[in-house]
């Protein structure tokens, strides 16, 4: 898959293709079985911001794509566009009031994106604001449901907030602040935490299930494959806010059952071929990281034992 030179985000995945964008401002939809280029598009202004300002996938949305475009520096209007699937024809371009502080979540009708300010916004299919809510403080990506979206904030808590008004369900404490998206299953929510923890909560009450202490500061997933989670921990990291610097050493892809059981770790050192890490995303019941020089799929085999 190519987006031309340059810094690329994460990819976007559903029905069959994959999405992503560069920093050589290029947005293009692939055939995720073959790679073969469905449509390419420009995207601009964003060649000079920087790097942070393809930190985000693009986000599926029933018959449109949302392109999260924001940096971590005052060097771009950082902005939610949405585009047409079937073409990458822009659709509506939403001007943000400040830096994304995570990825934003999918609903059914449209996505919660969380602010380094503190605020966070639902904005709707057509690129209309349904809601917004202070937080105040930065947050981590967002998990979602149609009814509910989990987030964690630098007030060393996880959130779930209602996604038709943006009313606060319950908070749950936490130990230090949350960089990667809560996984949400049908009745529970994992979440990853700085505090080196990786953590099961109620999904109705918020009532924490189980923990487990992990080596790093946890960046990427949960991710779910089958039965089974997937959490990376460390690697290359941008933070955003005044959170501070997290440990890029070590960085270990964690294989957990569903309820804390721990199967595996597996350690990356530094003649990792295709360089550092840089995050990992699920695709297809495969699990894949994205490094400084490469890609690298992480074997079916070595998560599900099949």
């Amino acid at each position: 898959m190519t987006v031309g030179k340059g810094e690329k985000s994460p990819i976007g995945v559903s029905d069959g293709r994959a999405y992503a964008i560069s920093k050589a401002e290029t947005m293009v939809a692939v055939d995720a079985a073959s790679g073969e280029t469905i449509w390419q598009r420009p995207l601009a202004p964003i060649d000079e911001a920087d790097p942070g300002v393809v930190e985000f996938a693009p986000i599926p949305l029933s018959d449109r794509i949302v392109v999260p475009i924001s940096g971590t520096e005052d060097d771009v209007p950082d902005r939610l566009v949405g585009v047409d699937r079937a073409d990458g024809t822009t659709l509506f371009t939403h001007a943000l009031s400040a830096s994304l502080s995570g990825a934003p979540g999918a609903t059914a009708s449209g996505v919660v994106a969380p602010l380094v300010n503190g605020r966070v916004l639902f904005l709707d299919r057509s690129g209309a604001v349904r809601w917004t809510r202070e937080v105040g403080a930065p947050l981590s990506a967002v998990g979602t449901t149609d009814e509910t979206a989990y987030l964690g904030a630098a007030t060393e808590e996880l959130l779930a907030l209602d996604t038709t008004t943006g009313t606060v369900a319950w908070r749950a404490p936490l130990d230090n602040t949350v960089f990667a998206r809560p996984l949400v299953t049908d009745e529970r929510v994992y979440v990853g935490g700085a505090d080196y923890a990786l953590r099961a909560f109620d999904a109705a009450s918020g009532q924490q299930l189980w923990h487990d202490d992990l080596a790093n500061a946890v960046t990427h997933g949960p991710l779910q494959i089958d039965d089974r989670l997937v959490t990376l921990v460390g690697g290359r990291h941008r933070i955003r806010g005044p959170s501070g610097a997290i440990p890029f050493s070590p960085t270990v892809l964690y294989v957990h059952e569903q309820d804390g059981t721990r199967l595996r770790e597996v350690k990356f050192t530094g003649d990792f071929e295709g360089g550092g890490v840089e995050w990992a995303q699920a695709a297809d019941e495969t699990v894949y990281l994205g490094q400084t020089f490469g890609l690298t799929r992480v074997a079916p085999e070595a998560i599900t034992d099949a």
